[in-house]
């Protein structure tokens, strides 16, 4: 399910209203099953964002390997990163017997990551042309931002107190770390065919 033109301009509506901490934040998102499988959307308007900063990476880090092989594995680790949070989160929820707020987390939290994507392109693009200190400080502030949005979005998404969001948010750094991980070990494992051999 792809969501419309207006459909994507009201998860994005919704996602500004959190950051602006507007007390009906919530209700600007469409809250149904419908609108909880059209919110996937969003990881196709960041994917290209997302490539972008792949391949900033890949220039600091270059893999030795054919570029279809990159593209699958990076897409695959993309596809598998997006999904990773929403079925933690909600096995989660489903132990805290609170199932009723799994919708609204997954629904908020993908659609804000669209403007989570866009603040960290826009730093590293400030990266590019600013020397090293700077560059580094502010992608450092883009990051923490990033975080910060996030603890943000869900508290608000799960009526959360702080402490309770910051669990899940921890929860959500660990599953990023480890499915980048995992596809940058599987990628330099598969790039270096002698410590294949050797690892067999």
């Amino acid at each position: 399910m792809i969501a419309s033109g207006a459909e994507i301009r009201r998860g994005i509506e919704g996602a500004l209203a959190i950051l602006r901490g507007e007390a009906d934040a919530m209700s600007r998102f469409d809250l149904t099953l419908d609108g909880f499988f059209k919110s996937f959307t969003a990881m196709l308007l960041a994917a290209p964002v997302y490539a972008l900063l792949v391949i900033q990476r890949l220039e600091r880090r270059p893999v030795a390997l054919a570029p279809v092989l990159l593209v699958l594995l990076e897409g695959l680790g993309y596809v598998v990163g997006w999904l990773a949070f929403p079925i933690a989160a909600g096995l989660v929820l489903h132990l805290l017997r609170q199932g009723g707020r799994f919708v609204p987390l997954v629904v908020a939290v993908n659609w804000a990551a669209v403007l989570q994507v866009a603040l960290l392109a826009l730093a590293s693009l400030a990266a590019l042309v600013l020397p090293a200190g700077p560059g580094t400080v502010v992608t450092t502030v883009a990051v923490l931002s990033a975080l910060f949005y996030q603890w943000l979005v869900i508290k608000t998404a799960l009526e959360a107190p702080g402490g309770i969001a910051a669990g899940f948010l921890l929860l959500d750094v660990l599953v990023s770390l480890l499915v980048s991980g995992t596809t940058d070990r599987l990628e330099l494992w598969l790039s270096d065919p002698a410590h294949s051999s050797s690892g067999g």
